[in-house]
């Protein structure tokens, strides 16, 4: 197993205050109480456990073992049973369950994190094996606030940007970004996430954790499902329905082919 590069950052994860309010779209895309749900990248079960009063039964799947712990940790907190949902560590781009789901999602923004072709290939295998008849998937990333070439020309960035603050007993968590480097050719980008915490005023933990971002514009993302041998169904521009293209997000609903 690949080393868990969230093993430290996990537990700062659902402190974000800022995270997408999506939980109300993905459950408005649940086909019926008895539905079965695939979350890739569930993490720390943030939409999963939500999503569980409207299906019958979800199954997570995460490449950190620090996040799947944390999910299941809530889903015993819970009291929910294996019958309704389990959660594993593993990896998204190369499972196979041994059964059909009515719904595939991979919330916020999971698909960037693939770096390379040959992994995005395997994620869509992994998506057609796994989809039910008359199922249907929702993938998202976010949409790139600038063209191409000014991205390239701006995005790296040395200084620090603040993210969001929570206050906890005698102290705070700050969260920060930086624009660390970027793959100008692929369109990746290399952010960091800083995270410290503070007692009082004395710095006594930080926490710096690297992800990627693979970067996709409107035209793009929905030629990418297509060029997968997709059937798009439904396109969005962010979670409270706005136009493709013209909202923060880029929300594509698709099925395997009729």
């Amino acid at each position: 197993m690949p080393i868990d590069i969230r093993s430290d950052a996990a537990r700062y994860y659902d402190l974000n205050p800022e995270m997408l309010d999506d939980i109300g779209f993905y459950r408005d895309r649940i086909p019926s109480p008895e539905a079965s749900i695939l979350e890739l990248g569930c993490g720390t079960g943030r939409v999963l456990l939500p999503l569980l009063r409207n299906c019958g039964y979800i199954h997570g799947v995460d490449a950190s073992e620090a996040m799947i712990s944390i999910c299941m940790e809530k889903l015993s907190r819970a009291s929910i049973s294996s019958s309704r949902a389990t959660v594993q560590t593993g990896d998204i781009t190369d499972i196979d369950l041994g059964r059909p789901f009515d719904l595939i999602i991979a919330p916020y923004r999971v698909f960037q994190n693939l770096e390379t072709d040959s992994e995005c290939e395997a994620l869509f295998k992994t998506v057609r094996k796994h989809l039910a008849p008359a199922g249907k998937c929702v993938l998202n990333v976010f949409k790139p606030n600038s063209d191409p070439e000014a991205l390239r020309r701006e995005w790296v960035q040395e200084e620090e940007y603040p993210c969001w603050e929570v206050p906890i007993e005698d102290g705070r968590i700050t969260c920060h970004g930086r624009n660390a480097r970027m793959d100008p050719e692929r369109m990746v980008l290399y952010p960091e996430i800083i995270y410290r915490t503070y007692f009082r005023e004395h710095l006594t933990e930080e926490v710096v954790l690297k992800v990627l971002m693979r970067c996709y514009y409107p035209e793009e993302f929905t030629a990418t499902i297509l060029n997968h041998g997709f059937d798009i169904l439904k396109c969005w521009g962010g979670y409270l329905g706005e136009p493709y293209g013209e909202g923060p997000e880029l929300v594509v609903e698709f099925r395997n082919p009729s």
